[in-house]
């Protein structure tokens, strides 16, 4: 025995050798493999850091284009830079055109060209010195091919230029009148150069190291290597590490022709990347080390305190089953685990003792669960004999367990009912597959009947168990739901069809306003006052019908799910300027003020600028239409918490209490003796509601008859987070 134990203990030991230098080995290629994943992974973020850092220099300069834009648009959509193409009147250049104001708008060239493509005024303005400057010849030439002119109200060229081998942001933009109507006059052109001192303010602005080339210089190789590169994939931006220290991010910037015109790097430290190979190596170290003392202080432990141990217990249970005799005890010291396992061996005798009772108890059990259950439950044999039932069963047929026993289910439909009528248990029986369905009563219950076989170890079919559950009311749910769905899907269809019919009445619509524009402007001859008056009445009319058009076309996208909002960062203030000059001519006629009050803490919003400025225009112009002459009309701005409040108020005609329940609906106006003089759609009130529930918002309003009306709505400063993440 003595020589038994001894092998044992050998054959143990070597075996927990070999499992320890196992686990060491496996702990030390995993640590090593996620090392390396590791390291990947921060190479990873350090790419995305760096692709994050150079997305902010591109929205630099794309705010830098987008104001040079704006600024043009404003000129060229100005009733006086309209008038000046055909007067040439030298008033407005005395007053517009000087050094010092396009020195302060930064802008470097302006120029007003007419439709023949002729220049009609121009001038070159040094930013720094207020100095006037020749005009460049590249310039010049650009506008002789036409490349820089645009010839209809809708095209505007925008982006960059290499004028003398200098980069330029340029911006071109249709002559029109204030109200971005036609014909067009010609093209207004501003441009400015992209020069060292405008890479220095974008260096501070994003806080990084800025190289910029011009594709005609003669370009560093890294530089030289990334330009066929973007000339494969030219909208990629391509990261790569300079040194050990910095990581490079290069992107390109097109002309407006699409040909390659900038190449610029932005290079950043490569801190995130440093500091994780740092922590990786130091945590590689340790962990190794680690394992290595945790596997040598394990395996003297188990030595020690495991497998002599457990070679007792092997001895115990080998002279038990040798011996017979269930008499004997196993005494292990120390309270542990083997020691609870001594005790589990030697409570197994009792436990063959217990055994037939716990499973009588068991079978307790199920009865109590399966009479707790509120399906019908009912085994029968191959004879379609009852073998027993639970209690909703047995109170289903109105009869105990020891009446319903070997009651056959096919003799007895009338107290079986969904039990016997639906399955077809014969085929169960021979099949062996179980089968369920659904069976409706003659009290309009609805039943789902499910039979499963139940067989013997060697596969052979002893009975069959039924259930029966109630699904009644589940069956009345499932078809209001469907009624709703088809509901849902024909309000979807009707919101289509009207998005369709709007899209396609709009353009025949509009050529008959812009006909009767013409008629109305004589440009065909002249008309007599009631050819004038009827031409003019198309016209409106035509505007009008075209109002109503395009709400139904905005309203039907909102109702269809396909109205997407474009969220951008924009000034409260400035846009509210510009929603009350479009409006000024309209108040003018009532002599009715407009007034603008913002808290000062109120910068920017983030939202749909062009919706925005659809709900402002909305509200404010009801506000004039419904204001008395000489009156008030006051736009204010709020802060609350991360949202913004927006509110119009006015000191016209008021509400009746009875007529507001009509606002926000579609093709609801109110019926009051005033406002019947005012046109109207009716769906200005209801497109603010669904715009600014899309911002994630609500609005609200006040009225009392005779005082006046606030209309207000509130909206996230920051835009709506629920739409796909945050939109600015």
């Amino acid at each position: 025995m003595i020589e038994f134990f001894g092998v044992s203990r050998i054959d143990i030991s070597k075996k927990v050798l070999v499992i320890t230098l196992l686990i060491f080995g496996v702990l030390t290629a995993a640590f090593t493999l996620t090392h390396t994943m590791q390291l990947s992974t921060f190479l990873r973020l350090e790419d995305n850091d760096t692709l994050n850092n150079v997305e902010r220099v591109q929205n630099a300069i794309s705010t830098e284009q987008g104001y040079l834009d704006y600024i043009a648009q404003d000129w060229a959509s100005w009733d006086d830079t309209y008038r000046f193409i055909d007067d040439r009147n030298q008033e407005f250049i005395d007053t517009n055109a000087q050094n010092k104001t396009f020195a302060k708008l930064k802008i470097n060239v302006v120029l007003f060209v007419d439709n023949s493509g002729s220049l009609v005024y121009s001038k070159f303005v040094d930013i720094n010195t207020e100095k006037e400057e020749p005009i460049p010849e590249d310039l010049i030439k650009l506008v002789k091919d036409k490349t820089l002119l645009s010839r209809t109200q809708n095209k505007s060229i925008n982006g960059f230029i290499l004028v003398d081998g200098k980069p330029m942001f340029i911006s071109c933009h249709p002559i029109l009148t204030s109200n971005y109507t036609g014909p067009v006059k010609g093209t207004l052109i501003f441009g400015k150069y992209f020069d060292s001192i405008l890479l220095d303010s974008f260096k501070e602005t994003t806080r990084s190291s800025l190289l910029m080339y011009t594709v005609n210089e003669n370009l560093p190789y890294d530089f030289q290597t990334k330009l066929k590169s973007f000339s494969e994939n030219p909208k990629q931006t391509i990261v790569e590490p300079l040194s050990e220290e910095r990581v490079a991010g290069y992107f390109e910037l097109p002309d407006i022709s699409g040909k390659p015109a900038l190449i610029i790097r932005a290079d950043f430290p490569r801190e995130l990347y440093s500091r994780g190979e740092s922590t990786l190596n130091n945590m590689y170290i340790f962990l190794l080390l680690t394992g290595l003392m945790t596997g040598i202080g394990v395996k003297l432990a188990l030595d020690k305190l495991f497998i002599s141990r457990l070679i007792e217990i092997d001895s115990f249970v080998t002279r038990i089953r040798s011996e017979k005799d269930l008499s004997k005890r196993l005494c292990l010291k120390d309270n542990d685990e083997l020691y609870r396992l001594s005790k589990e061996i030697n409570g197994m005798l009792n436990e063959i003792y217990l055994a037939e009772q716990e499973l009588t108890a068991q079978e307790r059990e199920k009865k109590v669960l399966l009479d707790s259950l509120n399906e019908l439950v009912v085994f029968v044999n191959p004879q379609h004999n009852i073998i027993w039932a639970n209690k909703a069963a047995l109170e289903f047929m109105e009869m105990d367990l020891q009446k319903a026993v070997g009651i056959c289910l096919k003799n007895n439909p009338s107290i079986s009912g969904p039990l016997s009528n639906t399955l077809e248990l014969e085929q169960i029986f021979m099949t062996g597959n179980k089968k369920s369905g659904e069976f409706t009563a003659k009290d309009g219950r609805v039943w789902l009947v499910q039979a499963i076989p139940v067989t013997e170890e060697d596969g052979k079919i002893i009975g069959v168990l039924e259930t029966c559950r109630d699904i009644t009311e589940r069956k009345a749910t499932e078809i209001l739901l469907q009624e709703k769905q088809i509901a849902e899907a024909a309000n979807r269809t009707k919101s289509e069809f009207l998005a369709n019919m709007s899209h396609e009445l709009r353009t025949p619509l509009n050529s008959i306003i812009g006909f009767s524009d013409l008629l109305y402007e004589q440009v065909y001859g002249e008309l007599n006052e009631r050819q004038l008056k009827s031409v003019g009445n198309i016209s409106k009319s035509g505007k009008h019908l075209l109002n109503l058009i395009n709400g139904i076309l905005d309203l039907s996208k909102v109702e269809a799910g396909k109205l997407e909002l474009s969220y951008k960062q924009f000034e409260l203030a400035s846009k509210l300027n510009i929603i009350k000059n479009l409006l000024s001519p309209i108040a003018d006629r009532k002599n009715v003020q407009i007034e603008i009050d913002i808290d000062s803490d109120l910068g920017s919003i983030c939202a749909d600028e062009a919706r925005f400025a659809q709900i402002m225009y909305n509200l404010v112009d009801n506000a004039i239409k419904f204001s008395y002459e000489n009156g008030l009309v006051k736009i204010g701005a709020r802060k609350k918490g991360d949202m913004v409040e927006i509110t119009v108020k006015d000191t016209g005609i008021g509400i009746k209490p009875e007529d507001q329940g009509k606002l926000f609906k579609p093709f609801n106006q109110v019926d009051s003796f005033l406002s019947k003089q005012f046109q109207g759609t009716g769906l200005g009130l209801s497109l603010v509601k669904q715009l600014v529930r899309l911002h994630g918002g609500y609005v609200w309003f006040r009225s009392n008859l005779g005082e006046g009306s606030t209309f207000a709505f509130v909206i996230p400063i920051k835009g709506n987070k629920t739409d796909n993440g945050t939109p600015c």
